[in-house]
């Protein structure tokens, strides 16, 4: 459908209040440090439902979501209705953008804080997504979501994003003293790209920064970043390619934004480089090709000049980073580089944390089954031949381990959901290194070593003297002990959607597809209509969002 048939049918139905459609920046939110106004929310909703219908540039942002999640989507267990239910979407939604940007979006990241439901400036921003997700699904039945539903929902996910960079953008030209209408050098533009940056990293609020903390937050910024320099020069480099400038052309704000879009969508993958470099050097002190650090031996590469290693053993249990399961504990090295500990609070909408290594080769799995379960034979031939950054082909597992996915698959009339907590479990102990190890739910709970310490008193790392106690009490139960190196087994399942033993009819089904598409664009009428109307005080709890555990 075409963007003039909609404002056609939008005037008819009394849809359409006169204003433009917005480009992807068009609005402008204010920024505030964790809520957004619940109109700005229904506003990029309406935005988004428009470029799902036809609006020309934006209709490719549409499109380039639904090719992005399209072989998980079709891989993802469906509801009675052929759709995604709630918890599915979040978890697809998650997964497409650490994908597409290593963002980590509060309200969909695993173990989810849903303690909140508002505030009294509007909607806090980790109840976004679930708060879009219901106003769109509510005008659809509740009947769960389409493709094309899911990519509108990212789209207008990514268009708040977006505007609040722009928000945070105007900020740091106000902290330059320069108005938003003036042209600027190209070292001017640097400047302010530099305190953007730094403030993005170190999770300053730029709406209230003084020009004496930009130079204070410059002074101190290698201390308490010490990948800054080479950060810095990626700067330089998206600068001048995105931009295309020399060193006397002189800028509007429009080109710094969009120098500014582009960093936020490629820092995740920037910032991966340095999550590579950590977990090799994590890896140099494995204990037997299992994905494990002794934990005494992860304190002693502290003591040895690798300063990060050096949380201490109560939060790295509260991270799921620790294997207790053998009488000397251990740091499991993918949970641990994939930990907020290693995060960047980057926006007030996301954090950049380190890329989940285990979820291309999940994807690689979904792209050649094209269903949510399969039969173990298939899986085995393709992990046969499924290379890791530290895993070569062709492979033979183990026979135990070739036991453990039929044990899982019989517990399934004979096929394995891939999706399942049993099967990442068992992909963790084909590729230790890379996937995580799965929790039980509510066995964990990841916080930052901040908030660790707000919420505790004590601090999440300990001081050179801990780690060196901490050695010594060990030294003699490590001398006398041998390290088991089998990986733990738990046989608790979680799945995040149960087959319907009692599937529709193919008729039925048929013409639940018919009614469907032919009420699509009264039920996105409808969603416009109620969030052009009205504006909600409050955001209702959603039903199932509650203790879903998400494994990507």
């Amino acid at each position: 459908m075409t963007s003039s048939v909609f404002l056609a049918i939008s005037s008819a139905l009394g849809l359409w209040d006169g204003a433009d459609a917005s480009a992807f920046l068009g609005s402008n939110p204010t920024v505030a440090s964790e809520s957004v106004s619940d109109e700005e929310v229904q506003t990029s909703l309406r935005d988004e439902i428009q470029a799902a219908v036809g609006s020309d540039a934006a209709a490719g942002r549409v499109s380039e979501m639904e090719e992005a999640i399209r072989a998980m989507y079709i891989a993802l267990p469906k509801n009675e209705y052929g759709n995604l239910d709630h918890a599915t979407v979040r978890y697809a939604l998650h997964r497409l953008f650490v994908q597409r940007h290593g963002w980590f979006i509060k309200g969909l990241e695993a173990g989810g804080d849903h303690r909140n439901t508002s505030s009294g400036a509007g909607i806090l921003k980790d109840r976004v997504p679930e708060y879009i997700h219901d106003l769109f699904e509510e005008r659809m039945g509740g009947h769960g979501l389409k493709l094309n539903e899911v990519a509108v929902l990212a789209s207008t996910i990514e268009h708040l994003v977006h505007g609040e960079a722009k928000g945070r953008l105007e900020a740091a030209f106000k902290a330059h003293s320069i108005p938003l209408t003036s042209l600027v050098s190209n070292d001017q533009a640097i400047d302010v790209l530099e305190t953007y940056l730094m403030a993005f990293v170190r999770s300053y609020d730029l709406t209230s920064i003084t020009w004496k903390e930009v130079v204070s937050l410059r002074n101190t910024i290698t201390k308490a970043y010490p990948y800054w320099p080479e950060t810095q020069k990626w700067v330089h480099q998206i600068h001048e390619e995105t931009a295309g400038v020399n060193s006397s052309a002189m800028l509007d704000f429009g080109a710094v934004l969009r120098t500014v879009d582009t960093i936020g969508e490629r820092f995740g993958r920037h910032q991966s480089v340095e999550c590579g470099q950590l977990q090799a050097d994590l890896l140099k002190f494995e204990g037997g090709n299992n994905g494990r650090v002794l934990i005494s031996t992860f304190y002693q590469a502290a003591l040895g000049g690798m300063w990060q290693f050096s949380e201490s053993i109560d939060y790295l249990r509260q991270l799921g980073a620790l294997d207790e399961s053998t009488g000397q504990p251990s740091v499991i090295v993918p949970n641990y580089i994939g930990g907020v500990s290693n995060c960047l609070a980057a926006s007030t909408y996301y954090k950049v944390c380190c890329p989940d290594q285990c979820d291309g080769l999940l994807g690689h799995i979904e792209a050649k089954i094209a269903s949510s379960h399969a039969k173990p034979k298939l899986i085995l031939d393709l992990v046969h031949g499924l290379s890791s950054a530290t895993t070569s082909v062709p492979r033979d597992l183990p026979s135990a381990l070739i036991d453990r996915l039929n044990e899982i698959a019989a517990s399934n009339e004979g096929e394995v959901p891939i999706h399942g907590r049993l099967f990442a479990q068992w992909m963790h102990h084909a590729y230790p290194r890379e996937c995580p190890y799965p929790h039980v739910s509510g066995t964990t709970n990841p916080v930052t070593s901040r908030d660790w310490t707000a919420e505790t008193g004590v601090r999440a790392t300990l001081t050179k003297g801990q780690m060196e106690s901490h050695i010594l009490a060990m030294e003699d139960k490590r001398a006398g002990d041998v390290v088991d190196l089998d990986l733990p087994w738990t046989d608790e399942e979680e799945l995040l959607v149960i087959r319907p033993t009692l599937p529709r009819s193919s008729s039925s089904s048929v013409s639940w597809m018919v009614i469907r598409n032919v009420g699509l664009f009264v039920a996105l009428g409808s969603c416009v209509r109620a969030m052009v109307q009205s504006t909600r005080a409050t955001v209702h709890t959603l039903h199932g969002g509650r203790g879903e555990k998400i494994y990507v």
